[in-house]
């Protein structure tokens, strides 16, 4: 279902107030974000897991065994997006020849 504005007047006091202002900041900087070179993205361990499609445990076991690399300060993890890229590219599994063909 499309609902349009026609009255100009609604349709610049919706996108003027504060909660959409600051959706639009919000939504500019996610945007932003992936433009930039991978190892200028940082991201927290709840971005980390929600890429990987991974649980905190496996993420904390993955650091334990050395798997992934991370940034610490204080309790909060920080991980660069390329060192993300970098353990899915050690851990690709390269198809069988066969199904090459």
């Amino acid at each position: 279902m499309l609902i349009t504005i026609k009255n100009a007047t609604m349709r610049n006091n919706i996108f003027d107030s504060p909660a959409a202002q600051e959706f639009m900041r919000e939504f500019k900087s996610e945007v932003l974000k992936f433009q930039r070179p991978a190892d200028q993205v940082i991201i927290d361990e709840v971005e980390l897991c929600s890429i990987l499609h991974i649980s905190k445990r496996h993420a904390a076991d993955l650091r334990k065994e050395g798997k992934i690399r991370y940034s610490k300060d204080g309790g909060k993890l920080f991980y660069k997006l390329s060192w993300v890229l970098e353990y899915i590219d050690k851990h690709r599994v390269e198809p069988p020849v066969s199904s090459l063909l």
